[in-house]
């Protein structure tokens, strides 16, 4: 049996992550989870929800089939990381979130200001 906490998995990708002093990091995907931030229970907002995995599946049962959304987020680029919003918790690169969606049943309709460090997407449910 494994003796890892559920909290050592990355909750992208599923791979053990490194926990430091403040944050979890996955080294496969490279995302982070802020330990200092008190995420939103609700999972409402996604960059200060609780289980990310949570506002997906919410998302997807909401949702009718070929309905679209519209997804804003910070995110961090190579040479490029932006300020953190007061409270946000998870951060993401814009392959996290190309794979979250993917897993989630959901695709990319569009992509606007692909270079900055503010990622829009026009997502659909398929």
């Amino acid at each position: 049996m494994n003796n890892l906490s559920p909290d050592t998995h990355c909750q992208v990708c599923g791979a053990v992550a490194e926990i430091n002093a403040d944050k979890i990091i996955c080294p496969f995907c490279k995302f982070e989870k802020s330990l200092n931030q008190s995420p939103d229970l609700s999972n409402k907002d996604l960059i200060r929800a609780e289980n990310i995995n949570g506002y997906f599946k919410n998302k997807y049962k909401t949702m009718e089939h070929g309905e679209t959304f519209q997804l804003s987020i910070p995110v961090t680029r190579v040479y490029k990381t932006p300020e953190p919003q007061d409270g946000q918790v998870n951060f993401f690169r814009s392959k996290n979130i190309m794979f979250l969606l993917e897993q989630h049943g959901f695709q990319m309709v569009s992509r606007v200001s692909r270079y900055s460090t503010e990622l829009r997407l026009v997502v659909r449910k398929v």
